[in-house]
């Protein structure tokens, strides 16, 4: 099979690799004229100082672990390592830099796919059996609603992806709009050298160092854990954190930033806003509510400011799919298929959610899915059952949900029988569900334990039953027979609730219930 790849950054990399292993022809196109998407130094799509959220435990492709020593790599670091990836499995040739798709049509039973070489302008179409979309999701930074109308008044207005370090904003007065990961970094970096940060906040989220009591942020639960920390009450939770944490949770307290209500694994990870906000330095305000034509910003509480310059930190527009002829994001069927024809895919987080851990190993798992379905060796639903779970799951795209990847990792690997089958090889599945977020681990023959730092807190037994509760009777009887579980398991499944039952997937809360007020006074 020819398959065309676009895009040349974290997934379009694992896509050429898992493509050609499974013996395709394959030919990527990256626009810019080196690897990596947004951790490309040059592609413009990052901030200055940007780090990966993820550790060097966690960020790698499961066969092939990091070389640096950072244990939260930088973007140059990044790129550095997805260039040594792609050189150790010969992946370079197989991409041609410069060169933008710009058309994506079905001619008959195959694609054809049209590039634009930035050298000389010209364009080229080719055939392709199957198109895997990944150009990321990052790349256009959204604005205030009405657009920014502050041309010739003076204030400097710039997007988080152009913003470049705090040279130039000495002694200046900045509104940082957006209470996001980017908002709190480019504030906490401006601190020390603009006249003043204001930060604009439109609620309350609970943001964690990357390092918690000498642990990695992303070491304390296991896959399972993560599902099982989300039934510990809230404010217990918080007692972890202080008993972790203690300075640095007073200081959280005492700045009112501190959400009284909040998801246990949707953490923002940074550091530093919140001593900066303690000390002083950053200055939380209420949401941005409109730019007045002279220059002047009104805020959600009826205040108004003036600022030397405004850095707009509001998140991304969905991605450009203009380019591919009759594709709506509405009929991506998981997010990834398109429910017409699967063999156009997109390898990108979806776009109506805010994720977690979007690292290496879960574009590893999409792409490893796809491919495994235009290999053969898994199948979609058909075509009405495609359409089904798209008009129940994409028709409110603008009502965004949390993404934890490394969850989603365990899923989609499931799905392309890349995990072991709970239903086959239980002790196996529970081995790899049941450690820390390991990438070596995940792959075939390798699990193994690795508890993580604190899953001693959580009843990961009785979740393990329910899991296996989850699974027909016919199925826990062969396991029992085969020495995967011993009778007591049995047993134990028995007793549990039908509404108890979890999915071996490892299904997690999506959405926030509860109600968390937005930021509506102004610190001074």
């Amino acid at each position: 099979m020819r398959i065309t790849v676009i895009g040349a950054g974290l997934a379009g990399l694992t896509c050429v690799k898992q493509a050609l292993a499974d013996g395709h022809d394959v030919v990527c196109y990256e626009k810019h004229q080196d690897l990596g998407g947004i951790w490309n130094p040059a592609s413009g799509g990052a901030y200055a100082g940007v780090r990966m959220q993820s550790s060097r435990m966690s960020m790698p492709f499961s066969d092939h672990p990091p070389g640096f020593a950072a244990d939260f790599p930088t973007q140059a670091e990044v790129q550095d390592y997805l260039r040594s990836y792609a050189e150790e499995f010969g992946l370079l040739d197989s991409v041609r830099f410069g060169h933008e798709v710009i058309g994506v049509k079905k001619d008959g039973p195959h694609w054809r796919v049209t590039a634009r070489d930035s050298r000389d302008g010209a364009e080229h179409s080719e055939r392709a059996d199957a198109v895997l979309v990944a150009n990321g999701e990052l790349w256009r930074p959204r604005l205030p609603d009405g657009g920014v109308p502050l041309s010739g008044t003076g204030v400097r207005v710039l997007t988080s992806a152009e913003y470049r370090g705090p040279a130039g904003f000495a002694g200046r007065r900045v509104l940082v709009v957006g209470g996001g990961v980017s908002g709190a970094d480019i504030a906490a970096d401006l601190a020390p050298h603009a006249g003043r940060v204001d930060w604009s906040v439109r609620r309350k989220v609970l943001f964690l160092p990357r390092t918690i009591a000498g642990a990695h942020n992303d070491a304390l639960f296991s896959y399972a854990g993560r599902v099982a920390v989300e039934e510990v009450p809230y404010a217990e939770y918080l007692g972890w954190l202080a008993e972790w944490l203690p300075e640095y949770m007073r200081m959280y307290r005492a700045t009112g930033l501190l959400p009284e209500h909040d998801f246990h694994g949707a953490v923002h990870v940074n550091e530093k806003i919140i001593p900066a906000v303690y000390g002083g330095e950053v200055h939380p305000v209420p949401a941005l509510a409109r730019f007045d034509p002279d220059g002047g910003v009104v805020l959600a509480d009826g205040t108004t400011d003036r600022y030397d310059a405004v850095v707009l930190c509001l998140g991304y527009e969905p991605p450009d799919y203009g380019f591919i002829d009759g594709l709506r994001r509405e009929d991506l069927f998981e997010h990834h298929f398109w429910r017409h024809d699967p063999t156009l895919a997109v390898v990108n987080t979806p776009v109506d959610t805010e994720a977690f851990g979007t690292a290496c190993p879960y574009f590893e798992a999409i792409s490893g899915w796809v491919l495994s379905v235009l290999g053969g060796k898994t199948a979609l639903p058909g075509p009405a059952e495609r359409a089904e779970w798209c008009t129940r799951h994409m028709s409110a795209l603008h009502d965004r949900r949390y993404l934890d990847c490394w969850l989603e990792t365990v899923r989609l690997r499931l799905l392309s029988g890349m995990l072991p089958d709970p239903a086959v090889h239980f002790r196996d599945y529970w081995t790899l569900v049941s450690s820390q977020v390991d990438p070596a681990n995940l792959r075939p023959g390798q699990a193994r334990p690795l508890p993580a730092v604190h899953d001693g807190r959580l009843d990961l037994a009785s979740l393990r039953h329910r899991v296996l509760a989850a699974l027909p009777l016919a199925v826990r009887e062969r396991l029992l027979d085969r020495g995967e579980i011993d009778a007591a398991d049995l047993d134990a499944a028995a007793r549990v609730p039908a509404d108890r039952r979890l999915e071996p997937s490892l299904p997690y809360r999506q959405r926030d219930t509860a109600s968390v007020g937005p930021m509506t006074g102004r610190a001074t």
